[in-house]
């Protein structure tokens, strides 16, 4: 069986614990702090001590103690008048003293972005455009081109020894092709040929860039 639980302190009460039973609702304490509440913890009970009564304050006493004054007070000082017949400038100065520096002017308070002072806006530069000049078969049509159809035809019968790339003018390549085909004893001329085909397929222009001629 569990021990029960003091409503006031919520601990449990040990059976070797002087213990007192509240007279109206029978709920178990420990003594000590039935006495230190003055009577029952239960809400409601009719052994729970009285409530204390609340304090009220009115007006006049308030008005009394002085707390019924302005809460808030000014936040800049105000001020003097000016004396009769003055202006409120500064005093001019006596002869022969430099005349005081004149107080900046306040920024403003709003600017285009928010708060603080106004900040002038970037004006955005534009970039620079660069104008490639078109090739030169673009610029001169009269340009010697190399006619398409006669690389596809040196290509299909003579690819296997680089004379298509011969014609487009890929020296480099075709000596290339053509050594691989003379050192393999035409072994490997199959293969060369096959490059070629992909080379006929693949390539619309000659080795300087200017496309064939259909």
């Amino acid at each position: 069986m569990s021990a029960a639980v003091c409503p006031y302190c919520r601990a449990a009460i040990e059976p070797d614990e002087e213990q007192a039973v509240c007279p109206g609702c029978g709920t178990p304490h420990h003594a000590d702090c039935f006495e230190e509440n003055g009577g029952c913890t239960v809400f409601g009970c009719s052994a729970a001590p009285p409530a204390e009564p609340k304090l009220s304050i009115g007006a006049p006493d308030l008005d009394q103690t002085g707390m019924a004054a302005a809460p808030f007070a000014p936040s800049t000082p105000v001020p003097p008048p000016p004396l009769p017949g003055s202006t409120g400038a500064p005093p001019p100065p006596l002869p022969g003293q430099p005349a005081p520096p004149a107080a900046p002017e306040p920024p403003p308070m709003f600017s285009s972005l928010g708060y603080g002072p106004s900040h002038p806006t970037p004006i955005p530069v534009p970039a620079p455009r660069y104008n490639f000049p078109p090739p030169e078969w673009a610029i001169d049509p009269a340009l010697p081109r190399k006619n398409r159809s006669a690389y596809i035809v040196l290509g299909v019968l003579l690819g296997g020894f680089g004379v298509h790339s011969f014609y487009a003018g890929s020296i480099k390549k075709g000596f290339f092709q053509l050594g691989i085909t003379l050192l393999t004893f035409g072994l490997a001329g199959f293969m060369v040929w096959i490059w070629a085909i992909i080379d006929i397929c693949t390539i619309t222009t000659d080795h300087d860039g200017i496309p064939f001629r259909n």
